[in-house]
Order: structure tokens, then C-alpha cells, then sequence
């Protein structure tokens, strides 16, 4: 970080909890290495402060600057039982088995809690280079079956929160869709067309608008 680009605070951040223990803010002298917080910017000239919402870890120091590394988006509410760094994880090991039983590469994916159903259940929607080797006919049962056993793997990984309400009923049990090519291009689109720019746009690990779910469901090429 540089210090000069603007006046950084840092809120002490529990990962294990995802909320901020302590509304007292740190400066640049006060952060230890190991420990995550969330990121609160002031501008130059005073005007705003901002949470920008991203969580960091303190890799080390250079001189006096301190390293950061980018962990995830800060959840919106304590209500949210699944964080990005929980997605992130269980992705991971998603991904690995993937390539390893399908030859297959993630390009990217989104997640959407649908609070509407009962129970509730969240739903993944994933891009794949060369979707479609997953639809071949002639290997679509041994695909398929193949894909299943991911998709538990990506389930089991979710998380203590999501397990433990997965197993009271209150959760159930996830779906994942294969979306076509160029799906989350077109999310970058639309996010230019109201106003983001194109050199900070991240797309989005956990989905609160329904728009946005709509048009990922209507790009699903297949649905476990």
C-alpha cells in the first residue's frame, strides 16, 4: 500500500465469525501481521470515508508499508450464512476435481441464496471452458455422474454455518448450473452499462440481485 495515496484505517475482522470485532479503527502503525481487517479508505482531501467492503490479510511489511493480501468481500449482514472466503475454499476443491475427472477448467462462477424457496437453497452457476466435453453423447451418463460427485465435494466444503443448517432442515440441498460461453462477459456488460468501469469490475462471488439470477438461469445449458 502506499501511504501518501490516501489516509487508510482498518477494522480488526474475525474470519471464523465474518464481522468486524472491534469498531475501533487501526492505522498503518497499529496493523500485525497475520491478522485480517476490513479496508476504510478517506480520500485525499478529506471528503469522503469510505468501507470499501474488502477484507485483507497483513502478509508483511516493506519498510514501513504494509503488505496486504485481498481475502474476500465483507458479508452485507450477519444474516448471510455464506462468505466468500467459504465459496472460494469449497471451489477449490471443486475445481481440482474437476479437472482430475472431467478434464474440465473453471472460467468463473456466482452463487445466489434463494430465501424464497423452502428451505432455502443456494444455487451455483459455473462457466466451463468447452462446456461442451461435459454434454458429449456418448459420455453424457459417465459426465454426469462425474459432475454429481463435484458438486458434493463443492457442497461438503461450504462452511460450519451452512452444515449445521443443512443438517436442521434449514437449508437444501444445492443446485449447480453449467452456464453457456460468454455468460459472465454478458454480466460485465450490463454492470458497464450502469456505470461501472470496466478496470474495477470484479464479477460478483455471491448474487443479491434477482435480474442478474434470471439471466444466469436462462444461460444454463445444464442443471443438477
Amino acid at each position: 500500500m502506499l501511504p501518501t495515496a490516501a489516509y487508510f484505517e482498518f477494522l480488526p475482522f474475525n474470519v471464523e465469525r465474518s464481522c468486524v470485532i472491534d469498531e475501533q479503527t487501526v492505522d498503518l502503525s497499529g496493523l500485525e501481521v497475520g491478522r485480517f481487517y476490513e479496508l476504510v479508505v478517506t480520500t485525499f482531501r478529506g471528503l469522503y470515508r469510505l468501507r470499501l467492503g474488502d477484507i485483507v490479510k497483513v502478509a508483511g511489511f516493506h519498510h514501513t508499508s504494509p503488505q496486504i493480501e485481498f481475502v474476500m468481500r465483507a458479508p452485507k449482514s450477519s444474516a448471510e450464512i455464506i462468505t466468500e472466503k467459504d465459496l472460494l475454499s469449497a471451489m477449490g476443491n471443486f475445481q481440482l476435481l474437476l479437472r482430475d475427472e472431467l478434464a474440465a477448467e473453471v472460467l468463473e462462477f456466482s452463487s445466489f441464496m434463494d430465501l424464497e424457496s423452502k428451505p432455502k437453497k443456494l444455487k451455483f452457476f459455473i462457466e466451463v471452458k468447452d462446456e461442451s466435453a461435459l454434454l458429449q453423447n456418448d459420455k453424457f451418463t459417465e459426465s454426469i455422474d462425474a459432475l454429481r460427485k463435484c458438486c458434493s465435494v463443492l457442497e461438503d466444503g461450504l462452511g460450519g454455518i451452512y452444515q449445521v443448517m443443512k443438517a436442521r432442515g434449514e437449508v437444501g440441498h444445492m443446485s449447480v448450473s453449467i452456464v453457456k460461453p460468454g455468460t459472465f462477459d454478458g454480466l460485465l456488460e450490463e454492470a458497464i452499462k450502469n456505470g461501472a468501469p470496466a478496470s474495477q469490475y470484479k464479477p460478483p462471488k455471491i448474487i443479491r440481485n434477482c435480474k442478474l439470477v434470471d439471466y444466469l438461469e436462462m444461460s444454463a445449458v445444464l442443471s443438477l
